[in-house]
């Protein structure tokens, strides 16, 4: 049933009383549509169908949609709708391109339904994260331009410090130099003064160098996380000219520089290892009740069997792969120390799935100061 294309009205909207259901939809701000088991579109809202051209805009009942699409953004979307129908209900963030060529950022979750006659439907509601997700985006540039920037300024300081503490103690030492007793105490608080600013300094660069180090479990926003994630790859994932696509987060208790090191290395893994010209990396999160798990899929050649155990020895190396193999075993080591533990699973489209599982009853203190 395709929605009523509504015009603008100066006084109130046209309703003949009828289909108030239909009228909430036709104006609800996110995306509503159905599909049937095969995919094919039976009901889109207004907002839905605004994504494609005028012209096409009531075509679109009765088809797939995908030709409208590129092969690889076709192929996740249908993939996603296979996985909702299996699983009962997902939920991803996506990219897409509308008809004006403008990205738009894409909370998507979709549920399947069953009719009283057996058949299945699946229900999509696509909320527009856009000015969301650009925001997370800036904060951690920003962060990120920040740390470097105070590590910078630290560095920086640093030697000047020095060569000025130095100098005073000269001045101070120097017996030809004959100085007031006022002079003598200004010298004793530029020394004093000195001496505490490049303690602070120091402290300034201890506190860069460790922070990758130290272990501070506390709450954190995973699609932060994730989001630093990608700023840091973000050469990388060009240079593959991967595709990565990452599931709305939630806000959990972790060490967030460990977490940002394990995700990571699985994405890096897949660009090494997964022997595919166009690589596809999806992650995402369910919720047990007990623990948070996280799914890092990729679209690869797999693992086989019998190396399925093995990945996470240290030193395990993958034939002639560069690298000294110890990135699952930093990520295994990471999920312990979360009380937790990786997996890796076959997928059905043939790749490999790393799988996280991490106990959501985790306190803000540091639960192991175990080595890496």
């Amino acid at each position: 049933m395709p929605g009523r294309d509504y015009k603008k009205h100066d006084g109130p909207l046209p309703f003949d009383g009828d289909n108030l259901f239909e009228f909430i939809l036709e104006y609800d701000p996110n995306l509503v549509f159905v599909k049937d088991e095969e995919s094919r579109l039976v009901y889109a809202n207004r907002a839905f169908r605004e994504i494609y051209s005028p012209q096409v805009r009531d075509t679109i009942i009765g088809s797939t949609t995908v030709e409208k699409f590129t092969e690889e953004e076709a192929k996740l979307f249908l993939e996603e709708d296979r996985r909702a129908m299996e699983q009962g209900h997902t939920e991803i963030v996506e990219d897409i391109l509308d008809w004006k060529g403008e990205k738009r950022t894409l909370l998507t979750r979709k549920f399947a339904i069953q009719k009283p006659g057996g058949d299945k439907l699946l229900v999509a509601i696509a909320t527009d994260i856009s000015t969301l997700s650009s925001r997370e985006k800036r904060l951690v540039r920003l962060n990120a331009q920040l740390k470097v920037y105070s590590h910078s300024i630290a560095h920086d300081l640093k030697n000047p410090m020095a060569s000025l503490m130095a100098g005073l103690n000269i001045i101070k030492r120097d017996k030809q130099n004959t100085l007031s007793e006022r002079s003598t105490a200004v010298l004793g608080s530029i020394m004093d003064s000195t001496m505490g600013l490049s303690g602070y300094i120091s402290s300034m660069l201890k506190a860069a160098a460790a922070e990758a180090r130290e272990l501070d479990f506390a709450k954190h926003d995973i699609n932060l996380l994730m989001e630093e994630v990608r700023f840091n790859l973000s050469a990388a994932i060009e240079a593959a000219d991967l595709t990565l696509n990452i599931a709305r987060m939630p806000v959990s208790v972790v060490e967030p520089n460990l977490l940002r090191q394990l995700f990571q290395n699985l994405i890096e893994n897949a660009i090494k290892h997964a022997g595919v010209e166009k690589i596809r990396v999806t992650i995402h999160y369910e919720d047990d009740g007990e623990n948070h798990i996280f799914f890092v899929t990729d679209n690869g050649k797999g693992i086989p069997d019998g190396r399925k155990e093995q990945i996470f020895n240290q030193f395990f190396r993958e034939g002639q792969a560069d690298g000294l193999g110890l990135g699952l075993t930093v990520c295994q080591r990471i999920a312990h120390l979360h009380d937790g533990f990786l997996e890796v699973r076959d997928t059905s489209s043939g790749g490999a799935c790393f799988v996280l599982h991490i106990p959501k009853n985790l306190s803000s203190r540091g639960l192991s100061q175990a080595s890496l």
